[in-house]
């Protein structure tokens, strides 16, 4: 995040935090705060004042400016001594402090702690990359990849977007929920506010600190986390979300539908008002001009109020919205094993050659490049992040294709997973394996990585 990103990062305005017992307001200007049966710590609590730039934490990160401020805590950028010392041409990472009155709060701590180990079980493209969760005395924090650019509600606000390039966002959105929903995680405060356009142009998802599983809530409805800190924001929230219904992946896609329609016209379908207030006023969203008939499909349902009438999930919207299945059936049968073929053709019989120009025959700057994404690669498989190895690893081969150093790096951590799926043999993880390796084709670096593709194709025939 650069110094333009000085946003409210989690645009706390609209914030609410509730618990079953709450009355939450229609609206999206009043922050509320209630408690519930959640203990309090004796630790003093940690003020914004303290954390001012210079202040160390574990006495290896160097806090420098606030990024933003939420309800639970506040984000920094901060130095990594340890990386300096390394020599690390970008020493920086970002922090997430527990602030204010939550950090004399237990059930802030297992916030923090759920949003970590949620965050690390999502390793993809488009999602941001959790580091680790510490604690310095009383403050509690997360390290996460520092990322440069703009808020999506910076982007919404600019003029010059491409429509194409929007189209292209929506999707990398709605793929990254998805993800998220196959591995039973709802974000439930999807939001602008809590999605970031990188620089190179890479949509990432943020803050998934009140995410839920919602695998024990559908077994057992009974289920309930007194304790658990909830927060939603009014203008992006979901009918039953206003109810205190059991968390669905459905409620995400409702936010899904209001941002892909913000990005697309500029505009809240509903004037910004809550679910509950578009409702009682019967509103209808207006048509968007210049989409496909399958897409604004897509989004109108996406944005019914009622859960029944909308996608259940976020790969619905992805499908319907992409059109997938639509081109499939305008080919003739004997077109589209033509195609088929051919395509195995392709990935089974073609090999990768290698690079088309020597990497010493590059210019300066563009080795001096690649060299800088494969030690940030490196950095993040020290970290264990396999994700963040993966992605920079993918930037890398994009500046020089088939870069053999990017391949064998590329190969080894192929390997590393397949290797984990053979030796764990689960039947009832195969379709996790399968979602696993579409995730992995999709980076450019590997799209005909013969390992993946025979493994893919191996599963199928399962």
């Amino acid at each position: 995040m650069t110094d333009k990103d000085k946003t409210d990062l989690d645009n706390d305005a609209e914030t609410e935090l509730y618990s079953p017992s709450t009355t939450v307001v229609d609206g999206d200007e009043t922050e509320v705060y209630t408690e519930t049966s959640g203990s309090v710590g004796g630790a003093s609590s940690t003020t914004i004042e303290q954390l001012r730039p210079g202040f160390m934490l574990k006495e290896r990160f160097e806090l420098q400016d606030m990024l933003g401020q939420g309800g639970m805590g506040a984000v920094f950028r901060a130095r990594d001594l340890r990386k300096v010392e390394a020599d690390h041409h970008d020493p920086s990472v970002a922090i997430k402090v527990i602030t204010g009155d939550f950090a004399r709060d237990s059930r802030a701590f297992v916030a923090l702690q759920r949003e970590t180990d949620k965050s690390q079980t999502l390793a993809h493209p488009n999602i941001i990359t959790v580091y680790d969760f510490d604690r310095d005395g009383s403050i509690f924090f997360m390290t996460m990849e520092s990322l440069s650019g703009e808020v999506l509600s910076q982007y919404i606000a600019r003029e010059d977007k491409a429509r194409q390039e929007i189209l292209s966002y929506i999707l990398d959105l709605s793929s990254a929920i998805s993800y998220a929903h196959k591995r039973n995680i709802v974000h439930s405060d999807l939001k602008p506010a809590n999605i970031f356009i990188t620089e190179n142009g890479t949509l990432k998802v943020l803050d998934f600190g009140i995410a839920r599983a919602y695998s024990a809530i559908e077994s057992d409805k009974s289920v309930q986390e007194p304790n658990e800190i909830v927060g939603f924001t009014p203008t992006y929230a979901s009918y039953e979300m206003f109810e205190y219904q059991p968390t669905h992946p459905a409620d995400d896609v409702y936010a899904l539908g209001l941002i892909a329609y913000e990005m697309l016209t500029g505009c809240h379908p509903y004037d910004r008002k809550t679910a509950k207030k578009a409702d009682e006023e019967n509103l209808k969203p207006k048509r968007i001009g210049g989409l496909a008939s399958y897409q604004w499909k897509a989004i109108r349902k996406a944005l019914a109020l009622r859960r029944d009438d909308r996608w259940q999930t976020a790969e619905e919207f992805r499908k319907a919205f992409s059109g997938s299945g639509r081109r499939v059936k305008q080919l003739s049968a004997s077109l589209l094993v033509a195609v088929l073929a051919f395509g195995a053709y392709l990935a089974f019989f073609q090999p990768e050659a290698g690079p088309e120009i020597p990497f010493e025959e590059l210019p300066q700057e563009t080795q001096s490049q690649v060299l800088s994404q494969i030690k940030e690669a490196e950095q993040a498989l020290s970290f264990g992040d396999i994700n963040g190895a993966l992605f920079y690893l993918d930037r890398a081969y994009q500046l020089h294709p088939r870069n053999h150093q990017v391949m064998e790096r590329l190969d080894s951590i192929v390997n590393r997973i397949v290797g984990e799926m053979e030796s764990n043999p689960d039947s009832q993880r195969t379709e996790y394996y399968q979602e696993q390796i579409k995730e992995l084709l999709k980076y450019s670096a590997l799209r005909q990585n013969s390992t993946l593709l025979e493994k893919q194709k191996e599963m199928a025939s399962q």
